[in-house]
């Protein structure tokens, strides 16, 4: 199972994909809700934990109860996040954890040291964050994953705020700087998630994001 697509809130310009168009939606939906859950977006490598939990045959083609992967299955998780990875999301722990489910995705971001340009300012070793998780068919609400990475002893995205769409976009335009980064550093960019949570019709979460990068190129 791979992550939604988060649709950046406003459509772009189809001559110059870089360019927002303000004011136009990019999904309908976005018009409707009045109250968004808002986090940091973390500029790190996508990394989902799939964890199936209950009989054989929920087992992955490798035969294996967690598995740790990229943004797509072929994407290559660099050696020392991987080590990290399988010393923190063990088979013991996540029976711990969900004994009483059977299919679990949690999504997250590997950052620290080597990870993108700006990984070294947020920590001084590699981790990973969590932002999102899906348990049996259902997707966790932002309180629950919080509560869930929590439990588990990780990080979960910063949370902002619980606010209307023309506060985030102030928030966006004026720029922050992260909540978790050590150093000094000017977030990327915020996601935010319909309060309380909703989905669209294909079952997916409504949500869309926004980049400070966004606003200055328009400048």
């Amino acid at each position: 199972m791979k992550y939604p697509k988060i649709n950046t809130l406003w459509k772009r310009d189809e001559k110059n994909k870089n360019n927002i168009l303000i004011g136009n939606y990019s999904k309908e939906e976005f018009k409707s809700i009045k109250y968004w859950s808002v986090t940091e977006k973390i500029d790190g490598t996508n990394v989902r934990i799939e964890v199936q939990l209950r009989g054989d045959e929920n087992l992955s083609p490798s035969g294996k109860y967690v598995e740790y992967k990229g943004k797509t299955d072929d994407a290559q998780i660099p050696t020392f996040l991987l080590e990290f990875l399988q010393k923190t999301f063990t088979e013991k722990k996540m029976r711990k954890q969900f004994n009483e489910s059977s299919k679990i995705f949690l999504f997250g971001e590997g950052y620290g040291p080597k990870i993108q340009k700006v990984g070294k300012k947020y920590r001084k070793n590699v981790s990973f964050i969590l932002f999102d998780a899906w348990v049996d068919g259902w997707w966790l609400e932002p309180h629950k994953v919080n509560q869930l990475a929590k439990e588990l002893g990780i990080d979960y995205v910063p949370i902002l705020s619980v606010t209307t769409t023309e506060e985030v976009i102030k928030l966006v335009k004026n720029g922050f700087q992260s909540k978790i980064a050590k150093e000094e550093l000017l977030a990327e960019s915020i996601v935010a998630r319909s309060h309380p949570l909703m989905l669209f019709r294909d079952g997916s979460p409504i949500m869309w994001k926004l980049k400070y990068k966004d606003y200055q190129r328009l400048k």
